[in-house]
């Protein structure tokens, strides 16, 4: 096995022949194997001075990138954070929508429980609760969803607030370093809420 510093390639004579490139060395089947294992762990397989492959650490993340990267993990922790309240599946969102409007009109109406029929979000919640539901039922089930509603907007208020201030910490960072102390103070707060 030889590797070549010009390319920064690994090559073998029966493969290879005549086209290994000049500045090859030959390299033991061990190290090849320690070389690739590195490089799955993340390291880089360089030349030393005399052409000979080692593993080095990869060159640091850029400002740019290291900021692009905290913004995603923001971004993604305050998803979690949301999911530990709301159900976060397709279409449920709509969902929560329709049916708190349909309680804010039902209590507004003065808990019409004789027109229920056009308010089919809190004859279905009220149905979920109970098999066969009262005018208190209905009038619970309102009032249900309204509470979880208005729950949910402090909460969900309070992680927006924490994912944009630790956006903006992230952004106004001047190194690396810096990012990573203001990623990881988002993360901690938004895994809290």
């Amino acid at each position: 096995m030889y590797y070549a510093k010009s390319t920064g390639g690994f090559y073998d004579a029966a493969i290879h022949g005549a086209s290994i490139p000049a500045d090859a060395v030959e390299i033991t089947a061990e190290e090849h194997a320690a070389l690739l294992a590195g490089q799955s762990g993340g390291k880089r397989i360089v030349a030393d001075a005399s052409g000979r492959p080692m593993l080095a650490d990869p060159p640091p993340p850029t400002l740019a990138a290291a900021q692009t990267a905290a913004h995603a993990a923001i971004d993604a922790e305050a998803g979690r954070a949301r999911s530990r309240y709301i159900t976060t599946a397709d279409g449920q969102e709509s969902t929560y929508l329709l049916k708190a409007a349909d309680a804010d009109r039902y209590k507004a109406a003065g808990y019409p429980a004789a027109q229920i029929a056009t308010y089919p979000w809190v004859a279905a919640k009220a149905k979920a609760m109970v098999a066969s539901p009262s005018a208190a039922d209905y009038q619970g089930a309102a009032d249900l969803v309204i509470s979880t509603r208005d729950a949910w907007v402090l909460k969900g208020a309070a992680i927006e607030e924490a994912r944009e201030r630790g956006k903006a910490a992230v952004s106004s960072a001047v190194d690396v370093a810096g990012v990573e102390t203001a990623r990881a103070a988002a993360m901690a707060e938004l895994g809290l809420l």
